[in-house]
């Protein structure tokens, strides 16, 4: 990422969504993609074993609806082998994402400061599932953030 593009200016400068860590005690924002009963019947054909491992990446976090509204309901679920992996170039993003997974209380989720571009260089691993919902468009070229 280039520390004058315009677009990692706008998201540092106005982390989206706007999101406020104190509502987590009144609300779980959910909605799609990502709610687990959409991973469920789509990704894992209506079949979720809590006790199975499962990976899940949210490319392009954000201030971490994505992430934590299924970093929730994993736990809920009773899922202890789920871990979801935040992956965002804003900091100013991650902050706020982080403060409303401690607010819930969440540990399944792994935060990482970075770009789609450099997933491969990032040593993650695999995923079984990833969203990457309002992102492809911003890069420079869209299917190299596909192929990644």
């Amino acid at each position: 990422m280039r520390s004058d593009d315009p677009v990692h200016a706008q998201y540092e400068a106005l982390p989206y969504p706007p999101r406020d860590p104190a509502d987590e005690s009144k609300r779980l924002v959910t909605g799609s993609p990502s709610h687990l009963a959409e991973v469920v019947h789509y990704v894992r054909g209506g079949h979720f074993d809590p006790a199975q491992r499962f990976r899940a990446l949210i490319a392009g976090g954000g201030t971490g609806d994505a992430a934590i509204m299924l970093a929730q309901q994993l736990a809920e679920s009773g899922a202890r082998d789920a871990e979801i992996t935040y992956l965002d170039w804003s900091t100013a993003s991650r902050v706020i994402a982080e403060a409303r997974a401690h607010a819930r209380g969440l540990t399944n989720l792994r935060f990482v400061t970075g770009s789609l571009l450099d997933l491969a260089a990032l040593g993650l691993g695999g995923f079984d599932y990833i969203d990457c919902c309002g992102v492809l468009h911003h890069l420079e070229d869209p299917d190299a953030g596909l192929a990644a």
